[in-house]
Order: structure tokens, then sequence, then C-alpha cells
């Protein structure tokens, strides 16, 4: 198997570059091939052209792309998986990594009339000054993944994972006492890339739409509801439709079931709440969660939401 790799760094003096050379280790110790895309080394053009800009902005597939974007496409369409190294900034990759995906994401090969390949697996290895724990306080961790996962890799890959190397500060005395743990991770990472071992079931960072409802209920096909769950604890918000913005929050029981309370208010501007039990079942390759729920004031019904594809 190959995979190729994306990595982002300005400096060979990082930890980063150490957890790309023990990921790739680990590739080669398992027998797997790969190629790297060293953005820095070299020296990517990360600004759209204004032709790019007026081809990709008018859904057009002509004219022919750059030679360098090219190569990048060839490389992924040449690939069994797609690994990306990079460090934290700002809660965002390094700006030139955010300019290779506006460029080599071209009309054409990622969207439109795709001619990218359905990628079996998508990695993203990412050190971060900032403690795990911070980055979940402050939303920081969801909004890198929802960029990443949720839009730029959205339907491309058929699985991915997102990895955090956290409190990797040059200031912080973690960086020493998480540097063998975080390496140990990244070697793992690279032997088992392309381990077929069946994921443990989890809502995280999955989107779902509402298929069927009871007359009295008020989320519909175009509510989208975005699931996270750490450990036990669930926790989604939802908007669309007749519901300006909710929010619900609950567990997931050794079963997959889901308990939860939810509250939203709608475009009449009435406050709703309830509680509601759901249970997951695969319907056509697709999660499906049957919910049974109750309005506060009492009032029951049925609904049925599926995973966005």
């Amino acid at each position: 198997m190959k995979a190729f790799i994306v990595y982002c760094h300005p400096s060979d003096d990082s930890f980063t570059r150490n957890v790309r050379d023990t990921f790739v280790k680990g590739l080669v110790d398992a027998g797997h091939e790969y190629e790297i895309s060293d953005l820095y080394k070299m020296n990517f053009k990360t600004d759209m052209s204004e032709k790019e800009y007026l081809r990709d902005a008018n859904y057009r597939t002509e004219p022919e792309l750059a030679n360098d974007v090219l190569a990048e496409q060839r490389k992924i369409n040449s690939a069994d998986a797609i690994v990306f190294i990079y460090p934290v900034f700002w809660t965002e990759a390094p700006a030139k990594l955010v300019g290779w995906f506006d460029r080599v994401w071209s009309h054409g090969f990622a969207y439109g009339t795709k001619t990218m390949k359905m990628l079996n697996k998508a990695l993203f290895l990412v050190t971060a000054g900032n403690t795990l724990q911070r980055l979940e306080q402050f939303g920081l961790l969801n909004a890198m993944k929802k960029v990443m996962l949720g839009d730029r890799l959205f339907n491309r890959v058929k699985h991915s994972d997102f990895v955090v190397f956290d409190g990797m500060s040059k200031k912080l005395p973690s960086r020493e006492a998480n540097w063998d743990k975080n390496l140990a991770t990244a070697y793992e990472k690279g032997k088992t890339l392309f381990t077929t071992n069946d994921a443990p079931f989890t809502v995280n960072d999955r989107q779902f739409v509402a298929i069927e409802n009871s007359e009295s209920g008020e989320v519909s096909a175009q509510t989208i509801f975005c699931y996270h769950q750490k450990d036990d604890t669930i926790w989604a918000e939802y908007s669309g439709g007749s519901v300006i913005r909710g929010f619900l929050v609950g567990t997931i029981d050794n079963q997959n079931h889901l308990h939860f309370n939810y509250q939203h208010i709608n475009t009449a501007k009435i406050l709703k709440s309830g509680h509601c039990d759901s249970v997951p079942k695969i319907v056509n390759g697709k999660l499906r969660f049957y919910e049974k729920w109750k309005w506060t004031d009492g009032e029951e019904g049925e609904s049925v939401i599926e995973e966005k594809s």
C-alpha cells in the first residue's frame, strides 16, 4: 500500500519533523510505500492566481492547471491514503498548507465532476503547543476538525483520523515529558495506517439530518445535527429549517444508545426543550438513529435521523 504525505513545517529544528520521520519509519517497517511533498522545501506556490480563481469560481475545467498542481493531484491519485503532518498556527494549518488546498482542491478534481479518487484513509498528525484540555475547553479542537474533516475532506475519503500531539511548546515542561510518548504514537500510526481493524463506535464529528419525524416535531431534512463525543459524553449543535439554533447534551451507553436533553429556538422565536432516547441501526450502509422524544410539555413523538453522505 502507498501513502502520500503532505508535510508542512518551516524548520527542521522541530518536533513536527521528528513526528514525520518516526511516522515514516513505522510505514516502512510495516512494508508500505510512501511519497512526500515537503511544501516548504518544494517552495510550493500558495497564492491562487486570478486565472485559477476565475477557473474555479466559474466552475470551469479550462484553462489547464499549473504543472505544480497537476503533480500534486497525480500523487493523490497514485496513493491509497493521504497523510497531513503540520503544526497548529492560530488554530489553523500553516498558510502554505492552506494554500495547497486552495490550489490543489480545484474544480474538476476535488469537486464538480471529480477526477480525485476516493481514498481509503486520511490521517492528520498535528502538533500543538497548547494542551488538549485547553484546545477542547475553548472549542479550538472542534474548529480544526470541522475545517479539515468536515469541509476539506468531506465525502472524499472513506475513513479519517485526527491525532493531536499536544503540550509541545518549547517553553513548556510537558514538551520533554511528552516527547517519547508522542513519537511512539506517531510510529504506531505509521505501522498500522492500513490495518483494517474495526474502529470503536463513535458519533464524534458525524453529521445527521432528519428523514422522518412526527407531526409535532420541528426538525426536518433542512436541519443539520453536528455531533461530538468524548468517552461516554455526547453533545451536538443543530440548526436549519424551522430551527434557528439548538443544542443537546447527554450520554452514550455500552449498546451505543443515546440519551440526551435538547433545547432550541424556532423561527417563531419560541423556546422548545425535551428529552430523547436514540437507538442506532445501519441501513443501506448509513448510520441511522431511531429516536423517541418527549417535549417538556408532555407531548411525545418519534423521528429518524441519518448520517449525511
